[in-house]
């Protein structure tokens, strides 16, 4: 009999189950949507769910963050998005009072064109090549 040094639920093969990309969130949106994913406590603690959230953005990709909430006291609240972000989500969270960032800081951009990048090398030739005179002492 294996005996564990802690009681707690593991929390790792747990789903997080993601809004759809027609509408943005907030983190208390997440925890809402995912009670599931609290920790068993006197006091319940998001931090699964907030990891979850941080590696969506940075690894994976998943995720962008599109803007800020001003709740009045205290530090502005993230407004998120599911990648790819549709224009008509930001337009929306701005239209609700969100300060939106802008679309091409939310999307990496790559302009394509048809020219070829072909480099000739141009040739300078020197002229006036002096050679050092020798002293005799």
């Amino acid at each position: 009999m294996n005996i564990r040094k802690t009681q707690r639920k593991n929390k790792t093969k747990q789903i997080v189950s993601w809004p759809s990309n027609d509408t943005y969130f907030t983190i208390t949106d997440l925890v809402a949507a995912n009670s599931h994913m609290l920790t068993s406590a006197e006091k319940p603690s998001d931090i699964t769910i907030r990891v979850r959230l941080s590696k969506a953005i940075a690894e994976e990709n998943l995720v962008a963050v599109i803007g800020q909430k001003h709740s009045g006291k205290g530090r502005p609240q993230l407004v998120f998005a599911m990648r790819p972000v549709k224009k008509s989500v930001v337009e929306k969270a701005s239209s609700e009072g969100i300060s939106t960032i802008e679309m091409a800081k939310i999307m990496p951009v790559m302009e394509i064109t048809n020219q070829s990048s072909s480099v000739t090398p141009t040739v300078t030739p020197v002229s006036n090549i002096t050679t050092p005179s020798t002293v005799n002492v």
